[in-house]
């Protein structure tokens, strides 16, 4: 699609139509949002105050921000609801029932692994490379359906330290007010240490894999522009400070000539923004079936799409596990379930919730913005590709069974095009995708990788919209402990067991020393 900079300043009847045509379509999951948009933007403020900037921004983004942002763009009349990745080709479609469809699904599996997204795959993958066993991998959709294929593409290196720290300093300060403030400190510090540190080895865990198994998944490491271009700079230089000292030297701050000649965006020489140097860009969709593919081109994995797990029975030395073909019986059981691990599992209601995003895929988009770049604005992330521009914004809590469940939302896409136009100007876009996707979040923002029941079954979840930080190590990290095998442990239950998260008083917490 040709990329104009021609650009007319809606009038006002437009504006009003592009306001209440927006207004209109407004669902109940935007209304949920906002009061989780109110405390994140104006969290020092009153709950009234709240209210009106609330008020006061809406106004002007119906108003003003939105019709201005979409002067030049367009929308094809039924968008697809597949995501961008997704609309590739996916070798392991239906499988193994569309060669074999009569194929039976085993009985017995040393391991079974539910979900076949960024965790299920590298369960597979970790697992094949040992050649021992049998290991059955099930999907209750499509290989990299859920969030794994419908997320901003980004291999991320973690939370940064310091918003590690933060948020389990807050979580703390209600599971364990035991704990003097100092105590409480210094545990955040060392739950941050052992996030930090094995998302650094996850990362570089992933580029050696690709460059080693010669996986073709689009993978790019420039890095990743994040945060609030206008934003003061007081928390970056802290947080940078903080990852600085504690040895983690990803996460640091640029100057604005920097960040446009990495991004495109005209940000200004006074501004500084973060920089995590070594985050990628990818197809995630991709990788999920490059690691599917090569383990089940083993003898020692299996996988089965369109089987959905209606429940996991422990009967003893076995698992039972229940699906709509059979049933499994396995030693061990690996739930890659995240953000739909609630529906299989109730006791984690309410400890680890579904959280909805949404994203867009336009035709066009700006001519300054650079491919192979993860970037954001203050309220949104977006990316540069050879036909378009993928973008996305959001965080709102839904029902477990709602997670997966895809929602389009006509004012997000408006949204996330108007920051996009604001930053670098008027651009044409065509927009033909619009999708959502459910991220599993815990209450300390920390993941999950241990076992569920002290026994043998396993979970790898609640990664926070940072899956891609976590899963392929956390993957590895099971499966070592599975088959005994020698390595560094990355998970130490004291921070990753999901007792954490499920049974704080009775958690083997770190100590504070």
């Amino acid at each position: 699609m040709a990329n104009s900079k021609t650009y007319q300043r809606p009038n006002i009847f437009r504006r009003i139509t592009v306001a209440l045509v927006h207004l209109a379509g407004l669902g109940i999951d935007e209304y949920r949002a906002a009061p989780t948009w109110a405390a994140r933007n104006y969290s020092d403020s009153s709950p009234v105050s709240k209210l009106v900037h609330l008020i006061i921004w809406a106004v002007k983004t119906f108003v003003v921000t939105i019709p201005n942002g979409l002067a030049n763009v367009t929308f094809e009349k039924t968008t697809d609801q597949i995501s961008y990745w997704l609309s590739a080709d996916n070798p392991l479609y239906n499988h193994p029932w569309s060669d074999q469809p009569n194929a039976p699904l085993p009985t017995e599996a040393d391991v079974v692994v539910i979900g076949a997204g960024f965790t299920g795959s590298a369960c597979a993958y970790h697992w094949s490379t040992q050649n021992t066993g049998k290991m059955v991998v099930l999907e209750m959709n499509e290989a990299a359906s859920g969030a794994s294929g419908r997320n901003e593409g980004v291999v991320v290196m973690g939370r940064f330290f310091s918003y590690v720290k933060k948020m389990m300093s807050l979580n703390l300060s209600s599971t364990r007010k035991d704990l003097s403030d100092p105590q409480r400190s210094e545990m955040a510090k060392k739950f941050a240490r052992a996030y930090v540190g094995a998302a650094y080895r996850n990362a570089d865990m992933i580029e050696q894999t690709i460059k080693n198994e010669g996986f073709e998944v689009e993978y790019a490491r420039n890095g990743w522009v994040q945060g609030d271009f206008a934003s003061q700079p007081g928390y970056l230089s802290q947080s940078v400070k903080e990852s600085a000292d504690e040895g983690f030297a990803d996460w640091i701050g640029i100057e604005g000539a920097r960040a446009e000649d990495l991004t495109g965006i005209p940000t200004g020489n006074d501004v500084v923004v973060g920089y995590s140097q070594k985050a990628a860009t990818w197809h995630p969709a991709k990788w999920v079936w490059s690691l599917l593919s090569k383990a089940v081109s083993s003898d020692s994995v299996s996988f089965f799409s369109r089987t959905r797990v209606w429940k996991v029975i422990d009967e003893g030395d076995r698992y039972a596990v229940q699906t709509t073909r059979g049933t499994i019986h396995a030693r061990y059981v690996i739930n890659a379930t995240e953000s739909y691990t609630a529906k299989l599992h109730p006791i984690f209601h309410s400890k680890l919730s579904a959280i909805q995003t949404h994203a867009a895929f336009a035709e066009g988009g700006p001519d300054a913005m650079k491919q192979d770049m993860g970037m954001g604005g203050p309220n949104s992330w977006f990316g540069k590709h050879p036909s378009g521009v993928i973008m996305g914004t959001g965080a709102t809590h839904v029902p477990p069974s709602q997670a997966g469940v895809i929602k389009q939302s006509r004012f997000l896409t408006s949204f996330c095009i108007s920051e996009i136009q604001n930053i670098f100007g008027n651009s044409r876009m065509h927009v033909t995708r619009e999708w959502s996707c459910t991220a599993g979040f815990t209450d300390d923002e920390f993941p999950i990788v241990g076992l569920i029941d002290g026994k043998r079954q396993y979970i790898i979840a609640g990664m926070c919209g940072s899956g891609s930080g976590v899963h392929f190590n956390g993957a590895r990290h099971v499966i070592s402990k599975i088959l005994g095998l020698n390595g560094p442990d990355d998970y130490p239950e004291e921070f990753f067991s999901p007792t954490r998260i499920l049974d704080p008083t009775n958690h083997c917490w770190p100590t504070t020393d």
